[in-house]
């Protein structure tokens, strides 16, 4: 019999190592305990690696139907003063990256859900037992079900009940910000991923597709407190009061309840194995990162892709499971780390206070925005997928 699966999540990371497990021919299913696929959360950016593996997995064309293509991203202080623009479109033009993408969350999980076979992904389904020995792994449902397999990847987030269970209890590290999400129409006509760096707060606004505007806040908030400006719309814009541009006002003037605003800590999951035995971890799960960067979701799909091939390998009897989890991690280590640091840093600074700190993070944004050709170097390295080095 072909090496057979479980996962267990189905967010972006568990339904993206389905589709590739099932593109390889081995079985899988997916273990989801909410009751249908709905999303928490409004918009995404989906960066160029994230969109080719989308191409290579064959789902990228859903993702580009109804999203807005990632042209370029304009930076801004608080004011409304540029900084920098950072344009993609060279890097497109000459084939050296993917076209990003900008969607709604709910429409990527659509397409990932899409593409897999019936039955894959069994929703409504708590696990009440797990269990991994030499020869396989077991889990067991609320509902009596006994699923048997070969691999066990825990692809269920943040909070992971596959890491608590195997690996030991973890919790994440809170980075002292949280931040707000919502859609709203795209009323200014927005084009590009448009952002503006406060003191100790920002705001994104980011057009994706279908006339709508996804928009995301950060705001400096001790771990205690209950502050997060939810209890009307005034509160919510006074919070940003010093984002004084037009386009700030616009996006928060559409916004006509905060019933549908989301607020999430920032946080991070510093998790030093991610394999033993013949389980997994993958995405959030293993090393949940800032969204600083907009990778979550690519280092969840980069995460899928390689330990496919890794359990491609091992099913046709190359290598051995256990040494297959070994590979994925060591591929995939380096990588992550460079991106997990580089996302928080950004959020560093981003979140600076003082009028000297923030005034010279300015001009630093604004000197580098001077250098496009090294400014498209550095993204070529970040967002190119495969890494060079990295089999295709």
């Amino acid at each position: 019999m072909p090496l057979s699966t479980i996962v267990v999540g189905g967010g972006i990371g568990g339904l993206s190592l389905a589709r590739e497990l099932g593109l390889a021919g081995l079985p899988v299913v997916v273990l989801e305990r909410a009751p249908k696929l709905a999303t928490v959360g409004a918009g995404i950016i989906m960066n160029p690696n994230a969109m080719r593996v989308l191409e290579a997995n064959g789902l990228a064309p859903c993702v580009r139907s109804r999203s807005a293509p990632y042209l370029a991203r304009d930076t801004f202080d608080h004011r409304g003063r540029q900084l920098a623009t950072r344009d993609y479109r060279p890097l497109y033009a000459e084939g050296r990256l993917a076209i990003g993408a900008l969607c709604h969350r709910a429409h990527l999980h659509e397409c990932l859900y899409d593409g897999l076979p019936a039955g894959t992904v069994h929703l409504d389904t708590r696990i009440v037992a797990l269990e991994a020995g030499e020869d396989g792994v077991r889990v067991e449902t609320e509902r009596g079900e006994v699923f048997g397999a070969e691999v066990l990847v825990g692809a269920d987030g943040i909070r992971s009940t596959v890491r608590a269970q195997f690996f030991g209890p973890n919790e994440p590290v809170y980075l002292g910000y949280r931040s707000h999400r919502f859609v709203v129409p795209n009323v200014g006509g927005l084009e590009h991923f448009t952002e503006f760096l406060g003191h100790g707060k920002r705001v994104g606004l980011v057009p994706i597709g279908g006339g709508q505007l996804y928009v995301w806040t950060t705001f400096n908030s001790p771990l205690e407190s209950r502050s997060w400006a939810l209890e009307s719309v005034a509160a919510l814009r006074g919070l940003f009061g010093e984002l004084t541009d037009g386009r700030v006002q616009r996006a928060f003037g559409e916004l006509t309840s905060t019933d549908g605003v989301v607020c999430t800590d920032i946080e991070e999951v510093r998790q030093a194995a991610w394999a033993r035995g013949r389980v997994a971890l993958l995405g959030d799960a293993a090393h949940a990162l800032t969204p600083n960067m907009g990778q979550g979701a690519g280092m969840a799909m980069e995460d899928a892709a390689v330990l496919a091939e890794e359990l491609s390998r091992a099913a046709r009897g190359e290598t051995g499971v256990r040494e297959a989890l070994t590979r994925y991690v060591v591929r995939r280590r380096r990588r992550v780390e460079t991106i997990v640091r580089l996302s928080r840093e950004v959020g560093e600074e981003g979140q600076l206070t003082g009028k000297l700190a923030c005034w010279l993070r300015n001009r630093r944004i604004r000197r580098e925005g001077r250098s496009p050709e090294r400014a498209r170097a550095a993204l070529e390295r970040l967002l190119a997928w495969p890494p060079r080095g990295e089999p295709a």
